[in-house]
C-alpha cells in the first residue's frame, strides 16, 4: 500500500529519470540507447538492484534487471524503448533534448514515447525492492533499442539470441493506457492486439515514348489506376478484440442511446453510416474506427521518369498495408495481385510483422481492471487493437501474453498532448504522473505478490 507521501517522492523520481533520460539524445538512427542503459544501471544499483546491459551493435544497448520472486509463479516483464524518432528542431518551440519543464509539462523527444514509461517502470521495481515486497514473480525490468525502426537490434534481437534473460510468462509494454473522458466515465483501452505491417512496391510497364503523343499501355496511367483502386476502404472483417473493445465501449461507458448506435459498427449494413456520422463530429476518432475494422492499405510513394516530355518505361510505387489478426503477409500480397493490373508486387521487407494477439480473459487482464478501478472509481476498461506495430509481437510469437498498458489520467484534454508523439513538440502534463505511479505499482505488486 502506497501513501500518499510514498506517492510524491515516486512522482518526483519519476521526473528526474524522465528529464535525465530526455537528455540522453537516443534519436534512431543511430540510436546511441547505450547511454541510457548505462544512466538506468547507475539509479537502480543505488537501491541494490543488479543489472546487465546487452548491446546488439557498439551502441545499441539493451537493459535487464531482474527483481527475484519465489518462483512459485512465473515472470512478469515490464517493457519499454530508449529509441525516439528524429525531430526537426526548427520546428519545436523548445530544444527537445533539453527536457524543458513549463506550463505543467516535461517537454521533449521521448517524453510520451516511450521514456515516461521507461521511469515509471524504473520507479515501480526499485520500490518494491525497497519495500521488501514478497514476490511469487520475478520483475523483469526490459528497456530495449531500436522498437522505432525494425527491432532487430532490440527486442527481435533480445527474443532471438537471449531469450532466456527475457523469458516471462505476461509482458506490459506501450501502446494504450491514457484515461479518455466519455461522458462520466474515463475509459481506459488496453492494447490485447496489433496489426501486421506491410510495404510492397507495385511496378507497371509500358513502351517509352514522346510526351507530346499519348500511348494507351502508359505506365503511368495504370499505375495511377491501380492506386486509384487500392485507396478505397477494403470490406469491414469482424476480429476477436475489435467485437470487445465496441461492445465494452457501448455497455460500459455510452450506455443508450448511444451505446446501441455504436454497437452497429459491428453490423455491414450499418457500419458505413455510423462511420459517417462519427466522423462529422470527430475525424480523428472516425479514422481510427475505420482502421480497426478493415485491413488497410495507404500509398506512401511514388516514382516514374525523369524528363517532362518522356513517357516512361517503368512506374513504382509503395504502398503501406496494415492486417488484421486471420490475414497473412502471403494471404494479402495474393489479394493485391488478384486485385491490381500490375506488372509486379513485390514485399520490401521479408521479415514483415504478421498481426499478433493476446487473450483478454487472462489474471494480468483482471488484475489491470483491479488497479484502475481502485484508482479512478469512474474507470472502465476495454481491450484494444492498435493499428501500429509494437516491441509485443516479438514476446507474443514466443508464447507470451502481452499487454499495451500505460497508465495515465490528467486533467489536461488528452488532444492537446497525446497527438504530439512523432510529432513536433511532444510532452507529457505532470499532473498525470501521480496516477501512473499509483496504478503501476498497484497492478504490480497484487500481479506478482
Amino acid at each position: 500500500m502506497l501513501t500518499d507521501s510514498d506517492v510524491k517522492r515516486m512522482s518526483e523520481e519519476v521526473q528526474r529519470h524522465l528529464i535525465n533520460l530526455i537528455r540522453i539524445d537516443t534519436t534512431n538512427p543511430p540510436g546511441n540507447e547505450t547511454a541510457a542503459c548505462e544512466y538506468m544501471k547507475a539509479e537502480l544499483a543505488k537501491d541494490g538492484l543488479e543489472s546487465e546491459i546487452l548491446e546488439s551493435a557498439p551502441g545499441r544497448g539493451n537493459f535487464v534487471c531482474r527483481l527475484k520472486g519465489d518462483g512459485s509463479k512465473r515472470p512478469l516483464a515490464l517493457a519499454s524503448h530508449l529509441d525516439v524518432v528524429p525531430c526537426e528542431r526548427e520546428s519545436w518551440s523548445v530544444d527537445p533534448y533539453a527536457a524543458v519543464v513549463k506550463d505543467g509539462f516535461i517537454w521533449g523527444r521521448g517524453s510520451l514515447d516511450t521514456k515516461s514509461l521507461t521511469a515509471i517502470q524504473m520507479v515501480t521495481v526499485a520500490e518494491l525492492k525497497r519495500k521488501n515486497i514478497p514476490l511469487k514473480r520475478d520483475v523483469i525490468l526490459l528497456a530495449v533499442a531500436d522498437e522505432e525502426q525494425s527491432g532487430s537490434y532490440g527486442m527481435g534481437w533480445m527474443t532471438t539470441k537471449h531469450f532466456d534473460k527475457i523469458d516471462c510468462e505476461y509482458q506490459i509494454n506501450e501502446g494504450a493506457g491514457i484515461g479518455i473522458p466519455m461522458g462520466n466515465k474515463n475509459v481506459y483501452q488496453v492494447q490485447t492486439a496489433e496489426k501486421g505491417a506491410n510495404w510492397f512496391k507495385l511496378t507497371t510497364r509500358g513502351e517509352p515514348g514522346h510526351g507530346s503523343i499519348p500511348r494507351k499501355d502508359n505506365c503511368v496511367v495504370r499505375m495511377a489506376k491501380a492506386i486509384e483502386k487500392v485507396s478505397h476502404p477494403l470490406p469491414m472483417r469482424k476480429t476477436k478484440v475489435v467485437e470487445g473493445f465496441i461492445n465494452g465501449m457501448a455497455s460500459k461507458a455510452l450506455g443508450f442511446p448511444k451505446g446501441l448506435l455504436f454497437k452497429q459498427l459491428l453490423n455491414p449494413a450499418l457500419c458505413g453510416p455510423v462511420l459517417k456520422a462519427i466522423r462529422s463530429a470527430e475525424p480523428d476518432t472516425g479514422d481510427m474506427l475505420s482502421s480497426m475494422l478493415r485491413d488497410s492499405i495507404s500509398p506512401t510513394m511514388f516514382h516514374a521518369g525523369n524528363k517532362e516530355n518522356v513517357i516512361p518505361p517503368k512506374c513504382e510505387a509503395v504502398i503501406d498495408c496494415r492486417i488484421l489478426p486471420g490475414q497473412t503477409s502471403a494471404g494479402f500480397k495474393k489479394m493485391l495481385s488478384e486485385m491490381i493490373d500490375v506488372d509486379s508486387i513485390e514485399l520490401l521487407v521479408e521479415q514483415v510483422p504478421d498481426p499478433t494477439e493476446s487473450p483478454a480473459d487472462t489474471e494480468l487482464y483482471r488484475c489491470i481492471e483491479r488497479a484502475i478501478m481502485k484508482n479512478d472509481p469512474k474507470g472502465v476498461l476495454v481491450p484494444y487493437i492498435s493499428t501500429g506495430a509494437t516491441d509485443s509481437r516479438f514476446l507474443r510469437k514466443k508464447g507470451v501474453v502481452a499487454y499495451g498498458f500505460s497508465p495515465f489520467l490528467s486533467k489536461v484534454d488528452f488532444r492537446e498532448f497525446l497527438y504530439t508523439i512523432h510529432g513536433h513538440d511532444e510532452r507529457i502534463p505532470i499532473d498525470g504522473v501521480d496516477f501512473s505511479v499509483r496504478v503501476t505499482y498497484d497492478l504490480v505488486a497484487d500481479f506478482c505478490g
